[in-house]
């Protein structure tokens, strides 16, 4: 065995977070720490006994450093210094003895955060302190739930809300998603839907596991959702659009009637058609969206019997209204070529709002149509695996 994985068995990375992170973390229990320091020895003046905590440093590193682990949130820190607290000082006036005294608030506090609900490990340092603390701590009695425990738990708490709100602000304005268009749910279920399991089911995994794990199950599925998400993205990238589109692609003219494009919509069962000239180019789109924006715009006063209207062909020789596709097609339209990346078109759908896109050859001519729902048939596609250690 080599002495890098010698050394990397003893010294494991601890955590994913970058330097900038743990700087700021390391500023916000500074600062914390101090503020809890001076309010409480401002409001503790003329008590004896201790105005600040050494557990306080010990849920800072919980608190501003993994603040998502199920011990970081506000029940656990408060209700664990608290019931670690009552458990502790019941220990030093019911037990003679410092040693067992001290053993009992340990093990007790933690049987009594369990029951509780709130785990927070810094809390049987606040039990021990009742217990060691000496005849100033002594001396307090139950009033050392109050003065230190509830000032300094109650003044940490509130720096650490206020770090955990303004972090999330910063991650909103500053987080970074690959091909977030790509893969951003939308009604349709656009490309990522979340993960094959339920709250349930990873219950009951965590439950037959019978082993704490310090994170929530909530991050939990986040994890596994921007895995699954970042697989698919790399699934895109290797694919082009001539791999996935859709043929034979059905299309029409500038002049064909507007009866007969509805009709090939709901006979094929689609939302959009493209229209071509006589040299296959692509000159515009018509989608179903078109035909009831173009609706919308008559007299009518249903949207049926709008729609109704707008593709019953015109007999008089004047019309009041659009009779052919070229006279409603959006335009111009937006296609990809057959050979350029998938990952790139699929940002294109979301950021335009669109369904459809014609695909053209080198001579731009229509030889396929891309649609959202082919996209997501290419992510469900099996992705290469590569052994792991």
């Amino acid at each position: 065995m080599s002495l890098t994985s010698t050394l990397q068995r003893w010294f494991p990375p601890q955590s994913d977070l970058s330097g900038k992170s743990i700087l700021i973390s390391a500023a916000a229990a500074l600062v914390s720490v101090v503020l809890v320091a001076l309010a409480s020895r401002q409001t503790l003046q003329g008590i004896a006994g201790p105005f600040l905590l050494a557990s306080m440093g010990a849920s800072s590193v919980l608190l501003f450093v993994v603040p998502s682990s199920p011990m970081s949130r506000p029940w656990p820190f408060a209700g664990g210094h608290l019931v670690a607290g009552l458990v502790g000082v019941s220990c030093a006036q019911l037990i003679p003895d410092i040693a067992i005294g001290a053993a009992v608030a340990a093990g007790g506090a933690i049987l009594a955060m369990h029951l509780l609900r709130c785990m927070h490990p810094p809390g049987s340092a606040t039990a021990l302190l009742a217990v060691v603390g000496g005849d100033t701590v002594h001396d307090l009695g139950y009033q050392f739930l109050l003065s230190p425990v509830a000032i300094n738990v109650a003044i940490m708490l509130g720096c650490a809300l206020l770090y955990w709100r303004l972090s999330q602000l910063m991650q909103q304005r500053t987080r970074r998603r690959p091909l977030e268009a790509a893969i951003k749910r939308s009604e349709e279920r656009w490309l990522a839907s979340g993960p094959a399991f339920s709250d349930e089911d990873l219950h009951q995994v965590m439950a037959e596991m019978d082993t704490f794990l310090d994170i929530s199950r909530k991050d939990l599925k986040e994890i596994y959702t921007r895995a699954e998400q970042l697989a698919h993205g790399r699934q895109l990238g290797r694919l082009r659009c001539g791999e996935v589109m859709s043929q034979p692609v059905i299309s029409v003219e500038f002049g064909t009637e507007l009866e007969e494009v509805w009709r090939l919509l709901e006979k094929y069962d689609i939302r959009g058609l493209p229209v071509i000239d006589r040299a296959q180019h692509v000159i515009g789109i018509v989608t179903v969206s078109d035909f009831v924006h173009h609706a919308d715009q008559l007299p009518h006063e249903t949207l049926a019997e709008r729609l109704a209207h707008l593709r019953r062909r015109t007999t008089r020789l004047e019309s009041d209204k659009p009779e052919v596709a070229g006279q409603i097609m959006t335009q111009p339209v937006l296609t990809a070529r057959e050979d350029q990346p998938l990952s790139e078109v699929a940002q294109q759908f979301t950021a335009n709002h669109i369904h459809h896109i014609p695909v053209v050859d080198p001579k731009q001519k229509l030889v396929g149509m891309l649609t959202r729902e082919d996209v997501m048939a290419a992510c469900d596609c099996p992705t290469d695996k590569t052994p792991q250690d």
